[in-house]
């Protein structure tokens, strides 16, 4: 799969009218598909289970992920924190490091039901959608809500240059579910906002920050939820993760959410290798929809492998995809040379024997889907979520930290030289 018919076409931004920071981003992502992987991680130095560090993922590797994610809900309702409890000066003074840092910033937005106010949890009431469009009864709300989420974006600054930061926003994320007042379902199982309203709030919302806020330092990702997503065969698979798509004119990021495939150990997740077969048609279809789209692919929520990641056992296909990506991913690849490591076991402290294969869920499973072909090497990032010990047993869980079983594998991990942490991405700003 992947890697057949290569087309593509020039890459146009959904803001014609972007910052000069986010033009840069713009161009260096689409220059970097294909030649690396960035690894993200949710609420880096908010969530932190370790001892005596301000991040996991630094405790383990000595670095720091290349891309950092957050979250806006409570802005619209003008709340001093956001749903994870963290302050929105915080979150602000979280982007800027990682900014300055030279990571990528990303925000997910999962706010109020517009409805009935009820927050993650219990924010589901029927016409929640109908309501916000224009002629609905709480459209005014909505676009005072927009106001809020323009104007903290907008506050996110670089001190020397006085423009506002880069940030992939991904509205609306997840909508093929039915957990959230934006989900339209699946065309198996939809929820009562049909495709053309879920069309229309995305449209009327990017318009609005864009056109009447005059926000520009945004990108914008789409990112529908992989479990409800027919995968029987590549054509089902994109005519799902296509389903309720707002239009090329409006999405720079061909994005998705995949607790699914990367799935917490339990009766309801014994098929390992029928699962990355199925995440690795997953990564083939968005990676090459982004290529014939000009857009840029990302995984941009994934599960935190593990236990059932490690009961998979390598082909051959994924050994000799290993081995061949010892080497740099491209020979374009200016940031190679960065890791000065091979592609041995590592840490940021000291090195590591190299784990048992049930120890090494990160490279013989996601790693060997993410290089599975060319089209899955184009998905540019791969974010697993927050590090929340009451998540401990489930996919949605974070990375590992000091003392995990996983820890020496997750090291290996960021120090392949196709995945990139802070310190091994080239220049992007």
């Amino acid at each position: 799969m992947g890697g057949e018919n290569l087309r593509s076409v020039d890459p146009q931004p959904v803001d014609p009218h972007l910052n000069t920071l986010t033009r840069t981003l713009f161009r260096s992502l689409h220059q970097a598909s294909g030649k690396f992987a960035m690894f993200g991680h949710q609420n880096e130095t908010s969530n932190v289970i370790g001892p005596n560090t301000d991040s996991d993922v630094h405790a383990v590797t000595g670095t720091y992920p290349a891309l950092w994610g957050s979250d806006l809900s409570g802005v619209e309702r003008d709340e001093t924190t956001n749903i994870d409890g963290f302050s929105m000066g915080d979150v602000r003074d979280e982007l800027l490091r990682a900014y300055t840092m030279g990571a990528v910033t990303t925000m997910s937005w999962h706010s109020a039901n517009p409805i009935t106010f009820g927050g993650y949890g219990h924010n589901m009431a029927p016409g929640s959608v109908a309501a916000v469009l224009p002629g609905g009864a709480r459209h005014g709300q909505f676009l005072e809500w927009l106001d809020r989420v323009a104007s903290f974006l907008d506050s996110v600054v670089d001190g020397v240059s006085g423009e506002s930061v880069p940030i992939v926003f991904r509205p609306f994320h997840e909508h093929t579910g039915d957990w959230f007042w934006w989900c339209t379902g699946s065309p198996a199982q939809p929820t009562d906002t049909t495709p053309e309203q879920f069309v229309a709030l995305w449209r009327m919302t990017v318009d609005y920050l864009r056109d009447s806020c005059g926000l520009h330092n945004v990108l914008y990702a789409y990112s529908p939820d992989r479990s409800r997503i027919d995968m029987s065969s590549e054509s089902t698979c994109e005519a799902g993760y296509l389903y309720a798509y707002p239009g090329d004119d409006y999405v720079d990021v061909l994005g998705f959410d995949d607790y699914w495939d990367i799935a917490p150990a339990d009766v309801e997740a014994e098929r390992p290798r029928e699962r990355h077969d199925d995440l690795i048609t997953m990564l083939t279809v968005v990676g090459r929809l982004a290529r014939e789209r000009g857009k840029i692919a990302a995984a941009t929520e994934v599960g935190s492998p593990g236990e059932f990641a490690s009961r998979y056992v390598m082909s051959a296909e994924d050994e000799a995809a290993l081995a061949g990506a010892g080497a740099c991913a491209s020979a374009a690849d200016d940031g190679c040379a960065a890791h000065g490591e091979s592609n041995a076991v590592g840490s940021g402290t000291a090195q590591t024997a190299a784990p048992s294969e049930s120890d090494s869920p990160w490279t013989r499973y996601l790693l060997t889907a993410a290089l599975a072909n060319s089209d899955t090497r184009r998905v540019l990032w791969y974010m697993p979520w927050r590090n929340d010990p009451g998540a401990a047993g489930t996919g949605a869980y974070g990375t590992p930290v000091e003392g995990s079983r996983y820890a020496a594998d997750f090291r290996r991990f960021t120090k392949h030289p196709f995945i990139r942490m802070a310190n091994t991405l080239p220049p992007l700003y």
